[in-house]
This record gives structure tokens, sequence and C-alpha cells, in this order.
């Protein structure tokens, strides 16, 4: 599909009600460009969460609100699905007033929203997608 970078993999670093579980994850990336909705309906068919990245720099919470419409709401995922990640993409410092000034949207209250930089919060990013995962697997798998 055009427009869309798809990871797959298997996360065995997973415990789900004290037990060590193992889980195939497909990520699809439509990369934030808008130019590829065409292809959107087919990448929210069948989803049971959504990560939304946005760069604190260059983003507002408003452009989010697309993202929202098309993968949340159109979805139906609940907002405990929701992971906002704030990437500083600063290879130097962390941009810590762009982080504190971004403004999410009302309609995406009760979303857990991570401030992260790679280089240097991988290890805290890395734990922060596990949980989530843990979350989403749990709440799918009690339906």
């Amino acid at each position: 599909m055009r427009g869309v970078r798809i990871v797959e993999f298997e996360s065995n670093d997973l415990e789900l009600k004290g037990q060590k579980i193992d889980a195939d994850v497909e990520l699809w990336d439509c990369s934030g460009d808008e130019k590829y909705n065409k292809c959107w309906p087919a990448l929210g068919d069948g989803t049971h969460g959504v990560i939304l990245v946005a760069s604190p720099e260059r983003h507002t919470g408003d452009d989010l609100i697309p993202w929202e419409r098309e993968f949340i709401e159109r979805g139906d995922i609940p907002m405990n699905r929701v992971l906002l990640v704030l990437l500083d993409t600063d290879q130097t410092a962390t941009n810590h007033s762009a982080i504190s000034e971004f403004r999410v949207p009302s309609s995406l209250n009760g979303v857990h929203c991570v401030a992260a930089s790679l280089p240097k919060d991988g290890d805290t990013l890395r734990l922060e997608f596990n949980s989530f995962l843990v979350a989403v697997i749990s709440q799918v798998h009690d339906k």
C-alpha cells in the first residue's frame, strides 16, 4: 500500500495478569502526510489501538484533530487505547518549552501522553510502548 510503512514484530517482554505473554504486533505508519488520506480507511480497519506521534517543535494540538477523527472516532477506539507521543527530535537538547507549550485538544482528554527524546529516552519510550500494548491486548482479550 502506497504511503504506508508496516512494521511487524513479536513482543515477548510483556506480562498480563501475572503471566508472560507474546504478542504479534503490526504497526502501520501513515507518515502524517495527508496526501495519503485515500488509504486511511484501510488503515483503520481492524485497528485495536492508535499511537499518535507529534513533534512539539513543528505541530500544535490542533494538528492531531484530523487523525483523531479518522482513526479514533471512525474506528471507535476508546481513549484508553490511544497513546500520544510528543517526540522531541532535537539531537542535542530537549526542548522543554515546546513540550510544555503543546496543548492537547480537549477532545483527546484522557489520552495517555508521553514526552520523549529518542537519544535520551529510548528505554522510557519502550516501557511506555509495552505498557500500552498490554493495555490494548488486555481490553481486546476481555471483549
